[in-house]
């Protein structure tokens, strides 16, 4: 008889030790959903960053390509023979005339 309350108390701990198991994969399950959604989460923030950094970049090449160019205006005037640095702003070139500090202005 003895062997049949053995066979009841091993089952008894079996149940306990599979309720504990449970417990655990429940917790391990739980803890799992979390990082797969922090995860999208951050792979959604880190795709929008993506994509304002690139905005970001083609502005900074665009301002970057403005200042290297010349102001068409100013060019305009100069060639339209009217100097265009501050030392002589608006004075009309002499005929064949070039002035360094017009030329160094449009095209520093």
């Amino acid at each position: 008889m003895a062997d049949k309350y053995d066979i009841f108390e091993q089952l008894g701990d079996l149940e306990n030790t599979l309720t504990t198991t449970l417990a655990q994969v429940s917790g391990i399950r739980q803890v799992l959903e979390a990082s797969i959604t922090e995860n999208a989460t951050l792979r959604m923030e880190l795709e929008k960053l993506r994509e304002r950094l690139a905005e970001f970049e083609k502005k900074e090449v665009k301002k970057e390509t403005l200042k290297d160019q010349p102001n068409p205006n100013l060019i305009q005037i100069f060639n339209e023979g009217f100097h265009v640095c501050h030392l002589h702003y608006a004075e009309r070139l002499a005929e064949g005339e070039s002035c360094l500090d017009c030329l160094e202005l449009l095209y520093r």
